[in-house]
């Protein structure tokens, strides 16, 4: 079963309803649109997303309880059935607050046929309190693919084996031989290993010393512990890029990640519940907005240039399990107000500062590194 590269806690299993060669297939075409999109001015764009938008918005008003119930779409809709997107900010906007509350009022009760089969899932618990979300299989196209476009930018080969190292399903991600996907993609067949992150982390690098992998995958704050484990017969492997996935990456732990690993870094920002936000373009400096998965939007009068933060909030267009229209997690970002640095047109942001998690020390010296689900239980104590 193919994975959702770029995608925190997304699952495998979340691409049912499509056979093995159609999931290929749909990425391929996806990732060749990209590569295309990417160029687009930004009236064409605006038209682009516009009749995504409109789809799903269409659909969410229609199929979702929470937004029909509510009525809180009618007002970009006119008395002739028609959006007036004139009227488009007045939509409220989702806070994940209160997406945790009516999550199953979110859940859609029909979907269009080509959105393939529904998987489900729940967000880390970064903030608190985990997010049971759905995702249909058109989603994990749209990523896969989007993730596949900063490989590129990355100068990545086709032909490349991937350690990721994530918060596993029940069974899966086990040491010592972890899970292994494979994909078809660009005419090559790519080898995605997984391993818990919740492993000792003396047997992650074990796993990596018998792995050797082209391309390292984790939260950077697992990543820049991993380094200092590292075996010694590593020290002649190439890293070609360490992917940064889950948790922003700071300046002093890219330079951690860089120099363990011996290669450069790829920050991907994305939510396990709405997808790949925006990819590094480690040359540029910046990440790139994926403008054809989802409107990006900033909150009015804070997204100026220099380094003011923006609030952001997501509406992805492919995800007609659980339509998520203007949400915000209550992530700020820097937003790029300069001049594209070469052709593409999609925005960019300078840098995250979203949520991320500490390195415990134990009273043994081991440094852990922990998921919320872990530290709930030690909660329960204090």
């Amino acid at each position: 079963m193919t994975p959702l590269l770029g995608v925190e806690l997304w699952r495998p299993h979340a691409v049912a309803g499509y056979s093995f060669r159609l999931m290929e297939e749909l990425t391929q075409r996806f990732f060749e649109t990209l590569l295309r999109t990417q160029f687009l001015p930004p009236d064409r764009m605006q038209v682009y997303q516009r009749g995504l938008t409109e789809r799903l918005v269409r659909h969410a008003r229609a199929q979702v309880p929470f937004y029909r119930d509510s009525g809180r779409l009618d007002v970009i809709f006119t008395g002739d059935g028609r959006i007036d997107w004139q009227r488009w900010d007045e939509i409220q906007v989702l806070t994940r607050s209160e997406a945790q509350a009516n999550a199953a009022a979110l859940y859609a009760e029909t979907m269009p046929p080509d959105c393939g089969g529904v998987g489900s899932g729940h967000t880390s618990g970064s903030t608190g309190k985990p997010l049971a979300f759905r995702v249909n299989g058109l989603v994990a196209a749209a990523n896969d693919a989007t993730f596949e476009r900063g490989l590129t930018w990355a100068g990545m080969s086709e032909r490349l084996t991937v350690a990721w190292l994530r918060t596993p399903r029940p069974g899966e991600g086990q040491y010592p031989l972890g899970t292994l996907y494979t994909m078809r993609i660009r005419g090559a067949v790519r080898e995605i290993h997984h391993l818990a992150v919740q492993t000792p982390i003396e047997q992650q690098g074990e796993w990596l010393g018998r792995l050797r992998p082209d391309v390292v995958m984790g939260y950077p704050g697992a990543l820049a512990l991993l380094t200092h484990h590292l075996p010694r017969d590593l020290d002649r492997h190439r890293f070609h890029l360490a992917v940064c996935v889950g948790e922003v990456t700071t300046e002093e732990t890219r330079a951690t990640i860089e120099t363990g690993f011996r290669c450069p870094t790829m920050d991907v920002y994305s939510g396990s519940e709405f997808g790949v936000v925006a990819v590094e373009d480690r040359s540029a400096g910046r990440l790139f907005i994926s403008e054809e998965t989802m409107l990006v939007e900033f909150r009015a009068g804070m997204a100026t240039p220099g380094r003011e933060l923006a609030e952001i909030s997501v509406t992805p267009f492919y995800n007609y399990a659980m339509p998520l229209i203007r949400y915000s997690t209550g992530d700020l970002v820097e937003v790029d107000g300069q001049p594209a640095p070469d052709l593409r047109t999609l925005r960019r942001l300078i840098r995250v500062a979203g949520r991320q998690r500490n390195t415990f020390v134990l009273p043994s010296g081991r440094r852990w590194w922990p998921m919320i689900s872990s530290t709930r239980r030690i909660a329960q104590y204090l």
